[in-house]
């Protein structure tokens, strides 16, 4: 039986569509010569990616050639109005092509001599080309992702070029249009900056990484999995959609690529198994959104974190993989009660893959990830140096079974996919740099921070629901990684400075950033699933909102518990965790108004009375939250506590007769 059969549920679909992601909808699907030659030139980018990967460059020359690559592939792949003809390339493209190398050509052979002219005027031509790469870097961005960053940035320019017109609290002396070129052209504090650094060496290879993961079956192994362990339980095609999502999510580390990719599967065997659809479409919704805080990937955001505060990368892994857990433990206990609830059965065993097939079959799908974590957070190798060691190892250990073995075709198309997956990557971190050097030169973010301090009164809690709005609203127009970006350089200063550990207020901004995913009305990843669900789009949108309620209390909870970030004492943590993982216990009653029957009104008050107590840290809250669950427990059921206390006397008389000689 081939692998791809054996390691899914019986009488589903064989084979797991992988999303292209959001850019699906702009993007030209070229034939004949024009195919081939985009073919040739992503294929080529692939490998330079991992080239270098090994034997780095010299940091602009690598960022200039990953630049000229990434905006040739856009201008030729995605129109620039959705009018145009999209089977072919057209002549605006092929312009904006010969436009870039030709500038970048010019970087590459005149910048070393450029840095020792500092302070020097530069000559009008270059201003002009500077110009022009300012101009290709917004069209970029446009094509690829939409209007939203490339107003954005140029909001930014226009902030720099005329700040004195602003009010004092915002205003500044205006910078004159050639300090700002100029600034934004031939340095690494410009478009070929720290960004453009940061996606040329570690997010391009992870994202290469989990397309070779998909592309060689490691999807399938990882929903096989899900499935052998939880198809056959109560609820069981809800639980495989949460630990699949979560596995997946792993490698892929975007909410809509995961929605595809395990809901074509998941969302019909909920329906079947008595799940309303929108409740089906919501369950793998929120589910996928965690896929972008679940360590390794994380959507690149980490690699812009690590970047930002100068920490290493197993730091963040580590500081955020408690808060994942929390999430997806929280979903699994609200699906499981739904199916309490609804008495809601698994999928047969005998239809559900076994559990040694599947490991037989996939197990040496594991081995990319250890090694990707191993030399991470043991051997602490670069990012680069680990992440093409993870991308070679793919096709390596799918080799190790005839079933997984990837032909040279499938080598390559994974080469081409993968760089192709990158282009909105790169049209948003690129043009990234404009905003973050109009912001590092005007000052804004600091006086963004003064601002937002003095209007919450110096309270924190104040400036903590500032930043979420201030988050959410962004996250509705903009990419994750920009929503990010822009309120890590203006907010988060501000929350350092009012005591928050900076990782934790990083973090903080970074949730709420990812939860526009999930969040109406632009919900992306909730109308993802309600298509494939067939069930209306805001109602899905609403109750994947609700299930991943947790994703808007985690991140007020670290902040006031560091414990929860792995910081402090094995005691601490502990107890935190422990408090913790009750309190998530407590939110899902409260969610569905269900513990052991049907709560009453009360009931679910007390229950998301007792989540909310467990979050502030201290052991006074901490008694308060446990005895408010407990009681709610004693209420719907009396004999709860005696029958722990005889299952208890029971298992000490077992104890203490095995012990008799």
């Amino acid at each position: 039986m081939n692998n791809r059969v054996a390691l899914e549920p019986k009488g589903e679909s064989s084979k797991i569509q992988i999303s292209q992601d959001e850019e699906v909808v702009r993007k030209r699907a070229l034939t004949g010569p024009s195919r081939r030659a985009v073919t040739v030139i992503a294929v080529c980018f692939s490998l330079f990616q991992i080239i270098t990967g090994y034997f780095p460059l010299i940091a602009m020359y690598q960022r200039i050639i990953h630049v000229a690559f990434a905006f040739s592939l856009i201008f030729l792949l995605y129109p620039i109005s959705p009018k145009q003809r999209k089977d072919r390339i057209s002549w605006d493209g092929i312009i904006f092509v010969g436009l870039l190398l030709y500038i970048s050509f010019y970087v590459a052979t005149h910048f070393i001599a450029r840095a020792g002219e500092v302070g020097l005027e530069p000559p009008m031509y270059e201003l002009f080309l500077g110009g022009a790469l300012i101009f290709l870097t917004l069209e970029a961005s446009r094509r690829a992702t939409g209007w939203a960053l490339a107003i954005f940035c140029v909001g930014s320019l226009l902030y720099a070029r005329f700040g004195e017109w602003l009010p004092v609290v915002l205003g500044h002396p205006n910078y004159s249009l050639e300090r700002i070129i100029s600034g934004l052209f031939m340095t690494t504090e410009g478009i070929y900056g720290a960004l453009t650094g940061i996606s040329a060496t570690f997010i391009f290879l992870f994202v290469l990484f989990g397309t070779f993961m998909q592309e060689s079956g490691a999807g399938n192994f990882f929903f096989g999995l899900a499935s052998s362990l939880f198809g056959h339980i109560r609820g069981g095609p809800a639980k495989i959609a949460v630990v699949a999502s979560s596995m997946f999510g792993m490698i892929s580390g975007s909410a809509i690529a995961n929605v595809s990719a395990t809901g074509q599967i998941t969302i019909p065997m909920m329906k079947k198994a008595g799940y309303r659809a929108h409740f089906a479409g919501a369950v793998e919704s929120a589910s996928s959104v965690g896929g972008q805080f679940m360590p390794p990937v994380m959507g690149g955001s980490a690699f812009l974190m690590m970047e930002i505060l100068g920490v290493p990368y197993w730091y963040i892994c580590k500081s955020v993989i408690l808060s994942a857990i929390l999430y997806y433990i929280g979903i699994f206990l609200i699906v499981d009660l739904e199916a309490v609830k609804y008495n809601l059965k698994g999928i047969p065993k005998s239809d559900c893959p076994k559990l040694k097939e599947v490991l037989k079959e996939g197990f040496h799908f594991i081995i990319p990830v250890a090694v990707l974590v191993y030399l991470l957070m043991i051997l602490h190798v670069s990012m680069s140096r680990a992440a093409f060691w993870a991308v070679v190892s793919v096709p390596l250990v799918a080799f190790f079974r005839k079933s997984t073995r990837m032909s040279l075709p499938q080598i390559i198309r994974a080469l081409e996919r993968g760089a192709i997956n990158f282009l909105p990557i790169a049209g948003v971190v690129v043009a990234c740099n404009i905003l973050v050097g109009m912001i590092t030169l005007t000052g804004l973010g600091l006086q963004i921070s003064s601002i937002l301090i003095e209007v919450s009164g110096e309270s924190l809690l104040v400036l903590l629901l500032l930043t979420m709005v201030a988050s959410l609203i962004l996250g509705l127009g903009l990419p994750i990684i920009v929503s990010y970006l822009v309120l890590a350089i203006l907010v988060a200063p501000g929350l350092v400075q009012m005591g928050v550990e900076p990782i934790a207020a990083h973090l903080f901004i970074f949730f709420f950033a990812l939860v526009s995913d999930l969040t109406p009305p632009v919900a992306p990843g909730a109308f993802v699933a309600a298509g494939i669900a067939g069930a209306p789009m805001m109602r899905t949108a609403w109750m994947a909102c609700r299930l991943g309620l947790v994703v808007y209390l985690l991140p007020y909870m670290f902040v006031y518990n560091n414990a929860l970030l792995l910081k402090g004492s094995v005691q601490s943590i502990l107890l935190s965790v422990v408090t913790a993982f009750i309190g998530v216990y407590a939110l899902a009653c409260g969610i569905q108004g269900f513990m052991v029957r049907e709560t009453k009104i009360y009931e679910r008050i007390l229950c998301f009375s007792a989540a909310i107590t467990l979050i502030k840290p201290g052991w006074i809250t901490d008694i308060i939250g446990v005895a408010l669950l407990g009681f709610v427990l004693f209420v719907q059921r009396p004999t709860f506590f005696i029958d722990l206390l005889r299952r208890g006397k029971s298992l000490n008389q077992k104890i203490a007769r095995s012990s008799e000689p």
